[in-house]
This record gives C-alpha cells, structure tokens and sequence, in this order.
C-alpha cells in the first residue's frame, strides 16, 4: 500500500482550513457572556451619568447657550464646563506618574534627535 504524501496533506490543510472557519463563525456569533458581572438596573442608569447628562443639558438650552461667564467659572473648576472635576485623580500627567513627559518635552526631544540626525552626530 503506497501513500500520496501530497493528497495527504492536501486533505490535512483543507481540513485545517475548514476546522478554522468553523471557530472563526461560531465565536463571532455566539453571544458576549457577561459572567460574574453584577446585575444592574437600565432605567436607574449610572448617577454621576445622569448628572452629567443632565448638566449638560442645560449648558445647551438657548437662555444658556450665550452666558459665557457662567460658562467659564464652571469651566475653570474642573476639567471642562460639564465634567467638573470628576475622574481627575484619573488622568495621567507628569506630576502623577514616573515615566510621563510634558508636551514641551517631547517636543525638545524630537527637536534634537532630529538636528543630530541632521548634523550627523548620530
């Protein structure tokens, strides 16, 4: 009994083939499983959201759309007129974190790699 090498593996990557279609089709249509997540209620909605929303709301309404003063009192609190300062320990910037760079910087930094790439003292 002599085996075909090549009719072997030919079967063996057409099978490879199809046995990799069939997981692409089914993870991509099987439901997110949203296991050991906490039951939450839509129509309560996030409450610091809601606030936002509901600032932001009226920020747009026409009585307040051309009051710029209150707009930049609110705006200089925070981290823009809606937000305020919610999430601002969040934010990564030089002050709280090692590895960060100012803009300035960067810039500097560019700036002189390329004049030593430029005057040859790379």
């Amino acid at each position: 009994m002599s085996f075909n090498v090549s009719a072997i593996t030919r079967f063996f990557k057409s099978a490879a083939i199809a046995l990799f279609c069939t997981v692409i089709l089914f993870s991509q249509s099987y439901p997110a499983l949203a296991i050991g997540s906490s039951p939450t209620r839509p129509s309560e909605g996030e409450p610091r959201l809601n606030q936002i929303l509901d600032e932001s709301e009226d920020a747009i309404r026409p009585e307040n759309a051309l009051d710029a003063d209150k707009i930049i009192d609110k705006a200089n609190k925070g981290l823009n007129e809606v937000q305020g300062t919610a999430d601002i320990q969040q934010m990564n910037r030089p002050t709280n974190s090692r590895q960060a760079k100012s803009a300035a910087e960067e810039v500097q930094e560019t700036l002189s790699k390329a004049m030593d790439k430029v005057t040859g003292r790379d």
